[in-house]
């Protein structure tokens, strides 16, 4: 599918017998897919009586997103799924419009009075954006930067084990950028915060967004230069860390995520 993303004023979204729909529920935290757990559906009555956006176009087809209320009907042979779940079992392709559609209605739910006056934000009508009528401040959608690591040492790779993790599982360290940060001061920040290392050779891997619920996620690798160093967890968000080798690996995060293709190249290479 090819997707291309466009703005189109809220005054002119109408009902269309071809346009394709995203539909989420309970605060965008389900997502609704066919038979076959495709996210793009074709019209329903429930969710073109819902306030619409059109987050672009599908193959020539506009593409428009809903979020209904948690618990609403869906017509037969739809069904309710964790987003989580399906977002990060679809392509890199597919991503792309399923994320944009989640983070556009999160900020509209999330952000419908002025921060500034309190004064109810109006729509733009030229993009997405909100502008308050009291003040004047516009309001854009937020993106929250974070950067993920992938920690070497020679053929070894550091993992770690978040608190909130099932047993088992491992994956990269990761966190927000910091107000005043550059991605590389981020870096070394976030590694020496969780698990007491330094690194040095910091480059950048690649990017995803990770509509969780607006994060976009920059990922670099790094290597530590002491080969005697042993990983400290912070013991909060983070409670075990680990070398590990291609023949030791944990239970790890699938392709559908930035942190599993980032190991998938590391199992592929080392």
């Amino acid at each position: 599918m090819k997707f291309i993303p466009l703005f189109e004023s809220m005054k002119t979204v109408r009902p269309s017998d071809k346009a394709r729909l995203v539909v989420f529920a309970a605060d965008e935290r389900f997502i609704a897919v066919d038979s076959q757990g495709s996210p793009f559906l074709k019209p329903f009555s429930a969710a073109d009586e819902a306030e619409n956006l059109v987050i672009g176009s599908l193959d020539g087809i506009k593409c428009r997103c809903v979020s209904l209320e948690e618990g609403s009907a869906l017509p037969e042979g739809l069904r309710w799924e964790e987003f989580r779940d399906i977002y990060r079992d679809l392509d890199e392709e597919d991503q792309f419009p399923v994320g944009r559609a989640r983070v556009l209605l999160e900020w509209r739910r999330t952000h419908r009075f002025c921060g500034a006056c309190g004064a109810e934000i109006e729509l733009s009508e030229t993009e997405h954006a909100g502008r308050c009528p009291g003040c004047g401040e516009l309001r854009y959608p937020v993106i929250a930067p974070a950067v993920i690591i992938r920690i070497t040492r020679g053929d070894e790779i550091l993992l770690a084990h978040n608190a909130r993790f099932p047993e088992g599982f491992f994956s990269h360290v990761a966190g927000f950028v910091d107000a005043g940060e550059n991605l590389e001061q981020a870096v070394r920040r976030e590694v020496m915060e969780e698990v007491q290392l330094e690194v040095e050779n910091i480059r950048y891997f690649g990017s995803q967004s990770w509509p969780m619920p607006h994060s976009l996620m920059l990922a670099f690798t790094a290597e530590c230069p002491d080969h005697d160093a042993q990983p400290v967890p912070d013991g909060e968000e983070i409670d075990e860390a680990r070398w590990f080798t291609r023949e030791t690996m944990p239970e790890i995060p699938n392709t559908g995520s930035i942190a599993g293709r980032m190991l998938a190249d590391y199992l592929q290479n080392r």
